[in-house]
């Protein structure tokens, strides 16, 4: 079978469901067809690293990105359990894993990304988990009910948001990183590390730093993880969390231009090289109009902007993806913002008293402009306004100095 659409869109995450509401905002009666590997129409993937581990009444129907009869209503065709394994941009044609083919007039690439593997041995053991799909999120919430003893590789988001709910489900946690530093994704201060460590080990978890995994021990399942260092750790699950790789392949293989990561290349308005085919979410090295800079996020919050935008730029929208990049996490009792550029700014500026666990950080570059802020709070109420004004300070180009600490109090 052979389907013909005006709005193809590979990929079936957040970028595509919000990429396919905007499209039918924006245009009443094109064709839309969205093609997504997993059996479930797309679905929020944070609460698999978060309350959904602890909440065992959390179905994963509860995490869809739109209400199930959202595709039919707005009559959107809707593939689950199906790829995209070649595309032929010339003719503006998908073939389908289905053995269907699709023909477009404009397409998106919305394909993700894949957990990276540490490629030692014993990493397909029972008990090593890696975490990106729904499925992996319920085998682990299964396998954290009878566990003990849990070892964290990766100090990142992902792997502190894990180990945090693991405590709460009462597992001893242990937070293994090649690395020196916690949230390595950002470029955060000595003093938001410390209160980071402390926040953590108070509540029982311990850090390895600087130290890598040699192998997970085990006959069938798993017993220990051992390190380069010759130390064991005894453990019954393990959860590895040390990065991602961009899911390129089909459009390098169609000849796309890429960049760095083999992420794909576009410009402000999501454009790869084809005029007709546009990228968005983990795979896309957008031109940030915000931030200046040519550079690719891999967020929940920038897969949700840029489908939105995409949507409306496909159907005939000049209007050039503009957001300054928005992160977040969640820990304990404790929530987390970021705006900005999580590796930009040296000089440090804090409202608040970060003992407490709420206060906010401006990050400033060298000509003393805010360029990243931080605020973290144990009412995540309260995080929204100061978002909003961080993403004023860093759109105006503002001077860290001009920020006024009544603006930032929690």
């Amino acid at each position: 079978m052979e389907h013909h659409a005006n709005y193809l869109l590979i990929g079936g995450g957040l970028a595509s469901a919000n990429a396919a509401a905007a499209l039918r905002e924006h245009d009443a009666n094109g064709a839309i067809l969205l093609v997504g590997g997993e059996p479930m129409p797309p679905y929020d993937r944070p609460p698999y690293s978060k309350n959904f581990l602890t909440d065992d009444e959390m179905k994963p129907e509860d995490t869809l990105s739109k209400p199930e009869d959202f595709y039919s209503e707005n009559r959107i065709t809707l593939l689950t359990g199906v790829k995209a394994t070649q595309l032929d941009l010339a003719a503006r044609r998908a073939q389908l894993s289905n053995d269907d083919s699709a023909r477009y007039d404009k397409l998106l690439l919305a394909t993700g990304a894949t957990p990276a593997t540490l490629g030692v041995p014993g990493e397909n053991l029972s008990g090593v988990h890696f975490l990106r799909n729904y499925d992996d999120g319920m085998k682990l919430r299964d396998a954290m009910r009878s566990a003990k003893k849990a070892v964290m590789i990766g100090a990142g988001f992902i792997g502190l948001e894990v180990a945090s709910f693991c405590r709460q489900r009462d597992l001893e946690v242990t937070v293994v990183t090649h690395g020196d530093r916690l949230w390595s994704q950002l470029n955060g201060s000595d003093a938001l590390q410390a209160f980071l460590r402390g926040c953590y080990e108070e509540r029982g978890v311990q850090f390895l730093l600087n130290q890598e995994v040699k192998r997970f021990e085990g006959d069938s399942a798993l017993s220990a993880v051992t390190l380069q260092s010759g130390q064991t750790l005894d453990a019954d699950l393990a959860v590895v969390a040390v990065g991602v790789s961009l899911n390129t392949d089909l459009a390098k293989e169609a000849g796309l231009e890429l960049g760095e990561r083999d992420a794909v290349n576009v410009d402000r308005f999501l454009r790869t090289s084809d005029p007709n085919v546009y990228a968005a979410g983990d795979i896309a090295r957008f031109e940030d109009v915000a931030m200046g800079q040519q550079w690719h996020i891999e967020h929940y919050m920038n897969a949700m902007g840029q489908g939105e935008a995409v949507g409306a730029i496909m159907a005939g929208e000049e209007k050039a993806f503009d957001q300054v990049p928005y992160f977040f996490s969640d820990f304990f009792d404790l929530s987390m913002i970021m705006r900005g550029d999580p590796k930009a700014g040296k000089s440090v500026r804090v409202f608040g008293e970060m003992n407490s666990g709420d206060f906010v950080e401006l990050y400033a570059d060298d000509e003393g402009r805010v360029r990243m802020g931080i605020a973290l709070s144990h009412d995540y109420e309260k995080l929204e306004p100061i978002s909003e004004k961080l993403e004023k300070l860093i759109r105006d180009g503002a001077s860290v100095d001009s920020a006024v600490p009544a603006d930032y109090a929690l």
